[in-house]
This record gives C-alpha cells, sequence and structure tokens, in this order.
C-alpha cells in the first residue's frame, strides 16, 4: 500500500484547472465519485482559487504552479501533459511533498502522426504543391527533389512510449532506426537489441532497431538521415543539441525538434542551415514560443514551421480525465500512481 494512504481520511477538494468547454460534460461528476464523493471544484481563473487554497488536496490539469506553496494540503498534482517543464521555473515548488504525475503514454499516436506529416510534407513537396494549388497552377517536380524515406535511418533522440511509437512507423517505412536514450540496461544493448522490444512491439526483434545510451550520441549522428528529437527540457538536456552534434551529422541530414525548443541551440541551428551544414529542420518547438517575427528560420526554404501542437488530438481531454481517473482511483485505494515525475529531473 502507498505510504500516503493514511493521509486519506481528511478529505479536502478537487481542483480541475482545465476549460470546461474542453472537458466532457461529466467530467467533474466522475472524479467525484472516483474520488470517493470528495468535491471538485472546475475553473482556471485565480479569482475561483485563491480562496480554496487552503482545501486543496489533488489538483489537476493546468494547475498554476505559483500557487502551490499556498496550498498546505496539497498532496498529489496530475498534469494533463507528459513533460513537467514548467516547474523548472518553481525552485522552490520542486522541494515541497506532494507527488507529481503525468499523461505520459497518450502522446505517441498524434506525434508521431506529427513527425511523419513534416517529413512527408518535406519529401513530397506539400508546401510547394499547395502554393500552386492556390494559384491554380499544375506544379510537378524533378524526380531529384523527390527524397524517398525507405532506406534512410532515423535517429530518435529521446527514446520513451513517444519514441518507440516513431520507431514502429519508421519501420513499416522502411527505415532504419536508431534509439538514443539515457541509459540502456545491459541485456538490450548497444546493438541490435534482443527481445527488443516488448515495449516496441510483439513481434520478433527487428534487425533494423538499434538502442544505445545518450553518451554515443554523437558516435551514431553521422549514420542519420533524420535526426528526431523528443527530449522533454530539463538541466540536464538545456541545449544538447548543438553546434558539435550539427557538424556530426551528414550535410543532407534532417533535424526535427517536436520535444521542447530549450533542448537545441538555436544558434547554432540557425548557422547550421544557413551554411548548407544541415539539410533542414522542421520543427514543432522553438527556444522562444511564438517565435519570434525576426527569425531567420521563418524565412529558410528548408524549414517547416508549425505552432507547437504536436502533441495535441480532438479528443485529448478524454484521453488526459481517463489516466487522471485511473491514477484516482489508485490515489483513493492507497496505490502507487501511474506516469509519476521526478520533480528535481522534470520528467
Amino acid at each position: 500500500m502507498d505510504q500516503y494512504n493514511g493521509e486519506q481520511n481528511e478529505r479536502g477538494i478537487i481542483l480541475l484547472a482545465r476549460p470546461r468547454e474542453l472537458l466532457p460534460p461529466d467530467a467533474a461528476e466522475r472524479l467525484s465519485r472516483a474520488g470517493e464523493g470528495r468535491e471538485v471544484r472546475v475553473s482556471m481563473d485565480k479569482g475561483d482559487i485563491e480562496p480554496i487554497l487552503a482545501e486543496i488536496e489533488i489538483g489537476l490539469g493546468d494547475l498554476p504552479f505559483s500557487l502551490i506553496p499556498r496550498m498546505p494540503r496539497l498532496k498529489w498534482v496530475q498534469l494533463w501533459s507528459a513533460g513537467a517543464d514548467r516547474l523548472q521555473q518553481y525552485p522552490e515548488v520542486k522541494a515541497l511533498p506532494f507527488r507529481l504525475t503525468s499523461t505520459t503514454g497518450m502522446h505517441g499516436p498524434q506525434l508521431t502522426e506529427h513527425i511523419f506529416a513534416l517529413l512527408l510534407a518535406r519529401n513530397r513537396q506539400l508546401r510547394r504543391a499547395f502554393a500552386a494549388q492556390e494559384r491554380h497552377e499544375w506544379r510537378q517536380f524533378l524526380p531529384a527533389e523527390l527524397p524517398v524515406l525507405s532506406g534512410k535511418t532515423m535517429l530518435i533522440l529521446g527514446y520513451g512510449a513517444i519514441g518507440q511509437s516513431a520507431a514502429r512507423a519508421a519501420l513499416a517505412f522502411g527505415m532504419r532506426v536508431i534509439g538514443i536514450r539515457r541509459s540502456v540496461p545491459p541485456a538490450e544493448g548497444p546493438g541490435p537489441v534482443a527481445g527488443a522490444t516488448a515495449e516496441l512491439t510483439a513481434r520478433p526483434p527487428d534487425p533494423l532497431l538499434t538502442i544505445a545510451a545518450s553518451p554515443r550520441l554523437r558516435e551514431f549522428l553521422p549514420q542519420a538521415d533524420v535526426v528526431v528529437n523528443i527530449l522533454p527540457a530539463t538541466p540536464e538536456t538545456e541545449r544538447l543539441f548543438g553546434r558539435a552534434e550539427f557538424a556530426a551529422m551528414g550535410r543532407d541530414a534532417l533535424y526535427i525538434n517536436v520535444g521542447r525548443g530549450a533542448t537545441t541551440d538555436e544558434a547554432a541551428l540557425i548557422e547550421a542551415l544557413k551554411t548548407g551544414r544541415l539539410g533542414g529542420a522542421l520543427l514543432d518547438v522553438t527556444e522562444r514560443e511564438p517565435l519570434p517575427p525576426d527569425s531567420p528560420l521563418w524565412d529558410m526554404e528548408n524549414v517547416i514551421i508549425t505552432g507547437h501542437y504536436a502533441g495535441l488530438r480532438n479528443d485529448y481531454d478524454r484521453f488526459a480525465l481517463d489516466i487522471a481517473l485511473d491514477n484516482l482511483g489508485r490515489y483513493v485505494r492507497g496505490e502507487p500512481l501511474r506516469n509519476p515525475v521526478d520533480k528535481e529531473r522534470g520528467y
């Protein structure tokens, strides 16, 4: 049983900090039922939240971290996101004893689709084709302008649940995959992963899949035609991908970032793109968001930019609520929670 089980007797308020219009209509009722009758408040308005700060036991959704030090009864926060990078701005909050969990595990499908949407838009010249359509122009392209993914190598930096989802798609496209993660159990690597991949697929290990630990990143970069960055923003990953990493990549290689902009040295990226050191960049995240209008990235022919929405989907709140409900059931029963986040590391 969980060490916090004895604290469940004094029930406080469950605060769900999400826009009501995004939530299923019965969200509050289901949360109250799963929380054994606890009162549920749904609001993102600080004016509504501040009068009940002393009564909040559980925070769900986009809870303002700045208010947490004023919540003496707070025991648990369930994020509506996979990343907890916002917490890095509040060192005083990280030291507090509440538990933190995330929605890790629900982002793989949409992020995978976004990664390949960017790749296919680039390889199939869709941006130029759409512009031609607006001009009512029948536009064709030279064979040399239409590369294919089959036979190419994708290196995935941040090989967790999302990276494994992207790897499945890459293998289906006939690509070779190299997954880089913080550490690798001895039985899994380096090299082709034996029995790999109970976590990747139910089929036998694929000879085109390699997993390696992050210290070996530069060793593998020269092999990559496509580098996909899915890293969270933490003190360890800040500007982890910089001038030396871009220099290690092939001149025609593509850099994709759907993780966090802070993990990339953007000045080094711009330099690599301007000098032809890098073939192109496909970015859903940037160091500053929104990306400033005067950023050189906007006008580069070899760059595609989307506005940090790769992790979203039309039924996002339904999936996130299901994870919260499952964890709430675990919480009231005193069981370990799913998707715990290390507040110091940020993931």
